[in-house]
């Protein structure tokens, strides 16, 4: 293996539109919150998640995925709990 190969070895690109999978768990932020769901933006991706109320907003949540549409970019989860606080002190 060459040192540049070495080097790069373990090296991966991030998508800006994850392939999420019914019933994975991720820990996200919500962004926005109306009275029963939330939305969080993962890149390009839009998450909807059901029963994260307004109090969830800018908190790190666990959600279970119950739909997810790779080609949209577009999926739905179930929210499990708070995990973490934003870390914003704006």
């Amino acid at each position: 293996m060459s040192l540049f190969g070495k080097y790069l070895r373990g090296w991966r690109f991030r998508s800006s539109r994850p392939a999420l999978e019914e019933g994975d768990e991720i820990e996200i932020f919500v962004a926005e919150s109306n009275s029963d769901e939330g939305h969080a933006y993962i890149g390009d991706t839009h998450l909807i998640i059901e029963g994260a109320g307004p109090e969830t907003v800018e908190k790190r949540v666990r959600v279970r995925v119950t739909d997810f549409d790779d080609v949209a970019a577009r999926g739905r989860g179930e929210f499990l709990e708070v995990v973490g606080e934003s870390s914003y002190t704006g």
